[in-house]
């Protein structure tokens, strides 16, 4: 079975599009989503239809922020929380549209898991919440940092993140690689767990400003980076009053 994972579309469609083309060229036998499909870009409502077609999409934090309140967020994030709020909350007169987008935002799971697998969208002990970061794989006077301790303990075999919006992967035995350290591929170990962050969709921020994707076959991990028109996204943003401009020209630099 051939899965391709997309992670933190933040309301790009033309990411958002480009990914999915590239996707279904592969012939996947199915499309998990691993949250953050909202907030930062200008076409949530865009974003959220595509994504309920999807096999499986979890909770991530910027759609607890738009349906509750943004709190922990930067000015920005919050800015471009309430805006993305405003734009999707459902009133009286909404058509069945809005509401079933808003629906589907409040039933999105925190977590799945299948076979060895966790699928969760920032880290194993905090699903919505918690940055696993790539210098939390530094060892801390030798050892390994508390955090990781605690994230790998519950992980069967492998999990799967996205948050960061930095791919690469986390190794129980210690470190972390980026998708070119690996030659854009990993082949599963056997005797060890690792959690795999897929990277992002609409927001990548690894100075790379193409679009980032994984698939995994059941043995190898790949990742996919896809060109689109940030041009055009950005543009869109600096035309959107209530969204501020940052969200729209990070796009342009990948970070």
């Amino acid at each position: 079975m051939l899965t391709a994972f997309v992670s933190d579309l933040h309301a790009n469609v033309e990411a958002l599009e480009a990914v999915l083309a590239d996707i279904e060229s592969r012939r996947p036998d199915r499309i998990l989503c691993l949250g953050d499909i909202v907030n930062y870009g200008p076409d949530p409502e865009k974003c959220l239809r595509i994504a309920r077609t999807m096999d499986l999409a979890l909770m991530g934090n910027h759609e607890e922020a738009v349906l509750w309140e943004p709190v922990g967020f930067n000015p920005i994030a919050a800015e471009s929380a309430r805006w993305t709020k405003a734009e999707l909350q459902p009133g009286l007169l909404s058509d069945g549209g809005k509401q079933a987008n808003w629906r589907f935002m409040q039933e999105l799971p925190l977590r799945y898991t299948e076979e060895g697998m966790l699928l969760v969208h920032a880290s194993p002990r905090a699903p919505t919440s918690e940055y696993l970061l790539p210098s939390d794989a530094v060892p801390i006077l030798g050892e390994p940092a508390e955090k990781l301790v605690e994230c790998f303990a519950l992980v069967e075999r492998m999990c799967f993140v996205g948050h960061t919006h930095l791919p690469g992967v986390f190794f129980e035995s210690g470190g972390f690689s980026t998708p070119a350290e690996l030659g854009g591929e990993l082949r599963i170990p056997e005797n060890e767990k690792v959690i795999v962050n897929v990277g992002s969709v609409g927001q990548p921020r690894d100075r790379d400003p193409r679009a980032c994707y994984a698939t995994f076959d059941g043995e190898v991990v790949r990742y996919h980076r896809v060109e689109y028109d940030a041009e055009r996204t950005c543009a869109k943003v600096l035309a959107t009053k209530g969204l501020p401009d940052w969200c729209g020209r990070r796009l342009l630099k990948g970070e």
